[in-house]
């Protein structure tokens, strides 16, 4: 009990940090004040910029407000399970979108302004972007039959609490990896934005950069705007991470409380 004052702090710091990362992304991708920004959210010559919305809407926020759901909500055991099945579906329903409108800019010429062909699964994001969606799937689908509709499959409660631990651990790791989709994708676009000619996110510099906040200020709005989608979703994953972490008690462990002792 005595921890649960903070775990409920950091559950909402958590998902207020998502709902910003998501914000910023919206106006990322939405805005086209230069070329630092995405352009727009036309749904045919730019439907790639939906991506990364309804990523971050899926396996960032999505994924954060249902495992805290479960973990913070005071609510009855049952009310609990299906509102935590219930944010996760419309995690799966986004993730689902995201990928369709990857897929279809990069494998449709009149879905991109460039009227080209894009390559797949080619980079360390794609790669840990689908890492993610696997994981996320297949606990989404071992949650559902052994939690959901165990009675339908007859898994006893023997069964239930031996899978307990693995559904939890991989729920955890598919957080992880999605972070780490979301922060390489970022770095990949933020590679590919140009004005007039020259890269976006960066400055130049003719001397030694010892202070580079100095030259902070000078970086593009839609560079900001992306580190900023970054550093939220490093935020409210580390937070969701406290809120659902079970600190040890080492006073009450004698064991634990010598290791604290000086001789």
């Amino acid at each position: 009990q005595s921890m649960m004052g903070p775990k409920v702090y950091a559950a909402v710091i958590a998902i207020v940090s998502a709902v910003i990362a998501l914000t910023l992304t919206v106006i990322w991708m939405a805005s086209n004040n230069d070329g630092s920004y995405l352009g727009g959210l036309n749904t045919n010559e730019l439907l790639f910029n939906w991506h990364p919305i309804l990523m971050v809407a899926g396996l960032i926020l999505c994924g954060i407000t249902s495992l805290l759901s479960f973990r913070i909500l005071p609510l009855e055991k049952p009310l609990k399970k299906y509102t935590h099945a219930t944010i996760h579906t419309i995690a799966i329903i986004c993730i689902s979108l995201g990928l369709s409108a990857v897929f279809q800019g990069n494998n449709k010429t009149n879905k991109n302004t460039e009227g080209v062909y894009y390559a797949n699964l080619y980079s360390l994001h794609s790669m840990l972007g689908l890492l993610a969606i696997i994981v996320y799937s297949s606990n989404y689908i071992i949650g559902t039959v052994s939690f959901l509709f165990y009675t339908v499959f007859g898994l006893s409660n023997e069964i239930k609490a031996e899978i307990l631990p693995y559904h939890i651990l991989l729920g955890t790791f598919a957080l992880f990896a999605a972070a780490f989709a979301v922060e390489t994708g970022i770095m990949e676009l933020t590679t590919e934005l140009y004005i007039d000619g020259l890269p976006a996110c960066s400055y130049s510099v003719s001397s030694p950069d010892l202070n580079p906040a100095m030259h902070y200020g000078s970086l593009a709005g839609g560079c900001k705007v992306a580190n900023g989608i970054g550093i939220m979703v490093a935020i409210a994953v580390f937070f969701t991470f406290f809120a659902i972490f079970e600190h040890p008690k080492a006073a009450k462990d004698p064991q634990q409380m010598a290791l604290l002792v000086d001789e």
